[in-house]
C-alpha cells in the first residue's frame, strides 16, 4: 500500500458485471448521463441548475395562484388554460403566457404580453414596446371601487443583485397605460414589486433603512405602492396566503 498514490476516481465495469445484461444497459445509461457534464465526484455536484430563475418565476405564479384560491375561494375559477394535454393522456403545464381567472372578477397572469396600447383590445398597454411582467393580478373587488392592476416581477436575487433588478418594476409602473376618455395617457399599474427569496433587515423607519431593506419596509410600501415582498421555497400556505394579502392591503392602499 505505501506505493499507492493519490489519483481520480475511475468506475470501469467488472467482468462480473460486464456479463449481466441488466447491469450492462444501466452501465451504458450512465456513460450517456455522465457525457458532457462531469465526472459524477468532486465538482458535480456543486454544478448549478441551468435558468434557475425560470423556474422560481413559475413556482412564484403557481404559489400564489394556490394562495389566491383559498383567499378568494374557488367560485369562477378557471385553470383550462394552464394545462395540456397530449395524445398520450398526459397533461403538461403551458409553455408561455397564461390568463387565470381566480374569481368572477379576478385574474392572475403569468407572463401576460402587454403589447402597444392602440393595438391592444383592451386599450392597455406599452406606449413604447412589448413588455411581459412575470405575474400579474387585475381585476376589482379589493376593497375599492376602481380596478387594481398589481404586477409583481419575479427574481431570483437576494442582498445587493437586486439593486439592478428595481428598474424592471419602475419600467412596468410608468410604461403599462391606457388612453383615458379625454384622451389623455395614463397609467394602469396601481402598484409593483419584487418577489424574491432575500430574507431583509430592516430598521424601524424606512428612511434609515438602506437599500435594498428599504424595499420590504411597510411603511415604505405603503406609501410609495412600490418595493418587495420574500417568497421563497419552503414557506407554509398560509405564509403565502398572507404574503399575497400584504400585496393586495399594500397596492390598494
Amino acid at each position: 500500500m505505501t506505493e499507492v498514490t493519490d489519483s481520480p476516481p475511475m468506475l470501469q465495469m467488472s467482468s462480473l458485471f460486464r456479463n449481466d445484461p441488466v447491469y450492462h444497459r444501466f452501465y451504458r445509461l450512465w456513460q450517456d448521463m455522465n457525457l458532457g457534464l462531469a465526472a459524477l465526484f468532486g465538482d458535480f455536484l456543486q454544478m448549478p441548475l441551468a435558468r434557475t430563475y425560470e423556474l422560481y418565476e413559475l413556482w412564484c405564479f403557481l404559489r400564489l395562484l394556490r394562495a389566491a384560491v383559498l383567499e378568494y375561494g374557488s367560485t369562477g375559477v378557471d385553470l383550462s388554460n394552464l394545462f395540456v394535454t397530449n395524445a398520450a393522456g398526459g397533461v403538461t403545464i403551458s409553455a408561455g403566457a397564461v390568463i387565470v381567472s381566480v374569481s368572477p372578477d379576478k385574474v392572475l397572469c403569468f407572463q401576460r404580453q402587454y403589447r402597444e396600447y392602440w393595438v391592444e383590445p383592451s386599450g392597455e398597454g406599452s406606449f413604447s414596446r412589448v413588455m411581459v411582467p412575470d405575474v400579474v393580478l387585475a381585476g376589482t373587488g379589493f376593497g375599492t371601487p376602481g380596478r387594481q392592476v398589481i404586477v409583481l416581477d419575479a427574481k431570483y436575487r437576494i442582498n445587493d443583485g437586486l439593486n439592478d433588478a428595481l428598474s424592471s418594476i419602475h419600467m412596468y409602473r410608468d410604461a403599462l397605460v391606457q388612453e383615458a376618455n379625454s384622451g389623455e395617457i395614463e397609467g394602469i399599474v396601481t402598484a409593483a414589486y419584487l418577489l424574491t427569496p432575500h430574507t431583509p433587515a430592516i430598521n424601524a423607519d424606512f428612511k434609515n433603512t438602506p437599500v435594498p431593506g428599504r424595499l420590504f419596509h411597510p411603511q415604505y410600501r405603503d406609501k410609495f405602492r412600490f418595493g418587495a415582498i420574500t417568497l421563497r421555497p419552503g414557506m407554509s400556505s398560509d405564509d403565502l396566503r398572507n404574503s399575497l394579502k400584504t400585496i393586495v392591503a399594500d397596492a390598494v392602499g
